[in-house]
């Protein structure tokens, strides 16, 4: 079962989206974040820069709802918000 809909973005605006999104009561995420920006591992001495693609990739990642329940109209909702957002 899929859980997340990821979407790439300018990484400039996607602060913008994301508030823009929540404004409108749409429940969006960030995922994805490189396993070593965790605590865990930056205290083994990983950096960031080690996986530059990683970092790109996630700073301009924002996953949109996905779930069962998610109706037609709700996912036009986030469709329409999306394709007009002015960012």
């Amino acid at each position: 079962m899929w859980h997340l809909y990821p979407i790439r973005v300018p990484s400039e605006i996607r602060k913008k989206l994301f508030d823009y999104l929540r404004a409108h009561d749409v429940s969006v995420q960030v995922n994805y974040i490189p396993v070593y920006w965790h605590p865990v591992y930056e205290d083994l001495g990983y950096k960031r820069g080690l996986c530059p693609n990683a970092e790109e990739y996630y700073l301009g990642e924002i996953s949109l709802p996905m779930f069962v329940e998610l109706t037609i109209d709700e996912q036009e909702k986030v469709i329409d918000l999306v394709t007009n957002f002015q960012g």
